[in-house]
């Protein structure tokens, strides 16, 4: 896995995408939230070559689709695991857009979508048909929470931000659950302890003055963007946290991918992930229950 720096990644990104489109797209995952920490992380590179791009407003297929075709026609490539299919049924044997830039293989764009506010599935997928055929479109059912609050990168791009992009993780994972990840450098792990063990890296990062601050801007989100769920959504959340704080296996794992991820290099304990965790799950998640709750 080549090393990228955040930094240079978002002003190629920025500089190969053309810029009447930049309004219809915002970066989130791995590269948003290296890119927000870089100071922190001093100019450190991170182990990605994906550029999650969510194309808003929700449910905005169409322009996906113009976005992809317009990336294909200015010679944008598509990557290996890139390919057409005939027909848009089965919906999940589509194939997701990931897309190399013209003139370099350092990096691949993987197009998302904001779901619509009734999407119950945790992961769906919406066929989108270019010019050569079928592909798809995952929609998380969660993501719509990270285009709240979007932050404002030098190279003109949005981003999410580290308080939201916490809360979609932490929705996504009521319960650890048993699915692990079939490919990539972190095959094997846990799918939550990867996704959750991201929560504590930005709690961790963000630090524990500023992480107080997420009660109110999660209640917000949530009610903005499930308000007939808030209650039940904000019942189980961090449960998930709870049990894989609980479980040192599920913590080693979390260490792996922080490891590899956000916190390479710095050397953070299973311990001092399981701290983090708990300071979240009392100074955030027990104080947003009691709101949403009213008790």
């Amino acid at each position: 896995m080549n090393k990228l720096d955040p930094t240079v990644l978002f002003k190629r990104l920025a500089d190969d995408v053309p810029k009447e489109l930049h309004k219809h797209l915002f970066v989130t995952g791995s590269l948003a939230a290296a890119y927000h920490f870089k100071t922190k992380l001093q100019g450190q590179a991170i182990n990605t070559k994906d550029a999650d791009l969510v194309v808003h407003p929700a449910g905005h297929v169409m322009s996906c689709q113009a976005m992809a075709n317009r990336l294909l026609e200015l010679g944008w490539r598509r990557t290996n695991d890139c390919y057409p299919m005939q027909s848009a049924e089965p919906a999940t044997d589509l194939r997701a857009i990931r897309l190399f830039p013209p003139q370099s293989d350092d990096y691949f764009v993987e197009f998302l979508n904001i779901p619509s506010v009734d999407q119950q599935e945790g992961k769906k997928w919406i066929p989108l048909q270019l010019n050569d055929g079928y592909y798809g479109l995952p929609s998380f059912r969660f993501l719509g929470i990270a285009a709240k609050n979007r932050l404002h990168s030098d190279a003109g791009l949005e981003y999410a931000s580290p308080a939201m992009m916490a809360l979609a993780n932490l929705l996504s994972h009521p319960a650890v659950g048993t699915q692990r990840i079939e490919a990539g450098y972190v095959q094997g792990i846990l799918r939550s302890a990867k996704d959750l063990g991201r929560v504590i890296a930005l709690a961790h990062l963000v630090g524990r003055d500023e992480s107080v601050k997420w009660s109110s801007l999660w209640k917000d989100a949530i009610h903005d963007c499930f308000p007939k769920q808030e209650k039940e959504l904000t019942a189980t959340l961090g449960d998930g946290l709870s049990e894989a704080i609980a479980d040192d296996a599920v913590m080693e794992d979390m260490r792996k991918t922080t490891d590899i991820g956000l916190l390479n290099g710095m050397d953070v304990s299973p311990d001092q992930l399981r701290a983090v965790g708990k300071r979240l799950l009392a100074d955030v998640i027990a104080p947003l229950r009691k709101l949403i709750s009213g008790t």
